[in-house]
């Protein structure tokens, strides 16, 4: 992907559009069905009916979160998780997997401590890391997991 280009799945038509990054504030469409496309500011939280359309379907990077409501560690780290949802809307997607709510997606990935993090890019999956880190620390891991 170049490297000022955001993907954007259209709510409409489920095509995933490529949009340069300067075009963002001139309410961009679909290129198919030519509806409003919505720029992500927040994780999207993912069940297991639909982990591999949003995850391993997706032709970008994303990073999973598998939490858990009574995790501290998650509670704690939940504001670098939205803010980097926020700060790269469009170039890395972030999905949240709830491990009570669907614990066949936790037994999967061999989910045995919260938090835990994968990314994948274009379905497959690059780094995993178990814990709670700074944003800064959680950015250089993303970062340095998706060098090709």
């Amino acid at each position: 992907m170049a490297g000022n280009d955001v993907l954007l799945r259209c709510n409409k038509c489920e095509t995933v559009n490529r949009v340069p990054v300067d075009k963002l504030k001139d309410n961009p469409k679909c290129g198919k069905c030519k509806a409003s496309l919505e720029i992500p500011v927040r994780p999207i939280d993912v069940t297991a009916a639909i982990f591999d359309h949003e995850v391993l379907a997706w032709p970008g990077v994303v990073l999973v979160e598998f939490w858990a409501p009574w995790c501290g560690h998650c509670r704690m780290i939940a504001p670098a998780v939205d803010g980097l949802a926020r700060e790269k809307a469009g170039l890395l997607k972030v999905v949240k997997v709830n491990v009570d709510n669907e614990p066949s997606l936790g037994a999967r990935f061999s989910v045995t401590a919260t938090p835990m993090f994968f990314i994948f890019r274009n379905g497959t999956k690059l780094s995993e890391m178990t814990g709670a880190l700074s944003k800064q620390h959680l950015e250089a891991w993303i970062d340095s997991s998706t060098i090709v």
